[in-house]
């Protein structure tokens, strides 16, 4: 056999049809085998952050500074702000949300770890979560903060979702389904049966003092109870194994949430209406008036209380905001879904334009604290307008230039750089070099 007259003068072996044999000729210098690992099967993944939950999280935060400050109903009507209608129980829901997937990049993304790096990724998140209970909870609670702090939930919500980081996206679902379901039944078993003190924003000197009043408080009697909660962190790391920069599951995202929020919304109507909820609750409640049905439906639980009292299981119809009820965790979960599929699907257009939102959304730990100190020592009350606007505008602007001169925030790099060093020290050995950037 003959090469055609086509072929290269020099043809290096590997690159010939079968038959042929390699002319001599100078070939490429191979590299000297160490002993090292393979190149291929060791290579880094890629690294990739999916903005849109950055721009998801900064509209939480929004969220979050809008029901702390700005007021609740209009003076004149007694009617529910704009604001309120839109944020509030589902800010907080987005965020726990979010909190799942963050959960879900620190294990792997779509390929959850597994062995002795499943254990490191367990011992990082471990130790995130005493320093959010601790530092960024019982401590910050110190300065006698005027809304509730989110914070220790969401450190119990880290802990217990600690298992769950080695389950398949079906399988979180059918979990975040029983947490919505159960969770509320159980709390509503536990407030008839059990006469504890809530503690709304806990300090250490509480947790010394009453500690099963404090922990039954933040797991089932406080503003968002680890047993509902959890619904939010499973459907978040459901979502964060699926692969969220696909346009697909963007779009399903968007659309399973509007079927959602309508769906728990229709659902509450018609069995407190038509099915005889409202009067089943009335009547076991005497003192109660429409005035009360209408304000537990818009503005949540009765001031000064997080729980409704277990007198009649139609409680669990209701769907007003942070009532954890079923059909209230459903109607926040569909928000939270249509948020963060829509600004997925934003983000993938107009990125650019949303990048002090981003910037904003990558150190919501950082922006949020900033923010419970702020309204602790400023009075917001008297002009909330104006002092909603400072707290945004300083949030973008300060996120912006951070992210721009020193990436991760302040609060997050040093969260990150203790439970990093901590995991490395408890669970010893080579870190792979395919390891994903936490997404939080």
């Amino acid at each position: 056999m003959t090469l055609d007259s086509s072929s290269p003068r020099t043809t290096y072996e590997g690159d010939l049809p079968p038959g042929f044999r390699p002319r001599p000729g100078p070939r490429p210098e191979r590299s000297v085998w160490i002993g090292g690992a393979d190149p291929v099967a060791d290579a880094p993944e890629k690294k990739t952050r999916v903005i849109g939950i950055d721009a998801a999280r900064g509209l939480a935060l929004i969220g979050m500074i809008a029901t702390h400050v700005l007021p609740s109903f209009h003076t004149a009507t007694g009617e529910p702000t704009l604001q309120w209608s839109l944020f509030a129980g589902n800010a907080a829901a987005l965020f726990a949300l979010l909190a799942g997937i963050s959960l879900t990049m620190m294990t792997g993304r779509t390929t959850p770890h597994t062995g002795r790096r499943w254990v490191r990724s367990a011992v990082a998140i471990l130790v995130r979560a005493l320093l959010m209970f601790s530092v960024f909870g019982l401590v910050l609670n110190v300065l006698a903060i005027p809304v509730y702090n989110i914070l220790p939930y969401y450190a119990l919500l880290f802990l217990l979702a600690i298992p769950f980081t080695l389950l398949r996206p079906l399988q979180l679902l059918v979990v975040s389904i029983l947490f919505g379901v159960g969770g509320p039944v159980a709390i509503y078993l536990i407030n008839r049966s059990v006469d504890y003190t809530v503690f709304s924003t806990p300090t250490f000197t509480d947790l010394s003092a009453d500690p099963a009043g404090v922990m039954l408080s933040l797991f089932s009697g406080g503003a968002f109870p680890v047993l509902t909660w959890m619904t939010f962190i499973c459907l978040g790391l459901m979502l964060g194994r699926m692969g969220l920069e696909r346009l697909s599951v963007q779009i399903q995202l968007a659309a399973s949430g509007v079927i959602l929020m309508v769906a728990s919304s229709a659902l509450s109507g018609f069995l407190l209406n038509a099915g005889g909820g409202w009067q089943q609750i009335m009547a076991s409640n005497p003192a109660m008036t429409t005035e009360d049905a209408f304000d537990i439906s818009v503005y949540g639980t009765p001031a000064g209380s997080f729980q409704f009292s277990p007198t009649t299981w139609w409680w669990l119809a209701v769907d007003g905001p942070h009532t954890n009820t079923p059909l209230s965790i459903g109607y926040s979960a569909g928000v939270a879904l249509l948020i963060l599929g829509g600004a997925l699907l934003v983000s993938r257009v107009w990125a650019d334009m949303l990048t002090p939102l981003i910037a904003a959304g990558s150190m919501t730990l950082t922006m949020y604290t900033a923010h419970l100190v702020f309204i602790t020592f400023v009075d917001t009350t008297t002009l909330p307008m104006l002092w909603f606007v400072i707290q945004i505008g300083f949030a973008l602007l300060f996120a912006t230039i951070w992210k721009m001169s020193v990436g991760r925030g302040p609060f997050e790099g040093f969260v990150a750089r203790v439970s990093k060093w901590t995991a490395g020290l408890l669970v010893p050995g080579q870190e792979s070099p395919g390891k994903h950037r936490s997404d939080s």
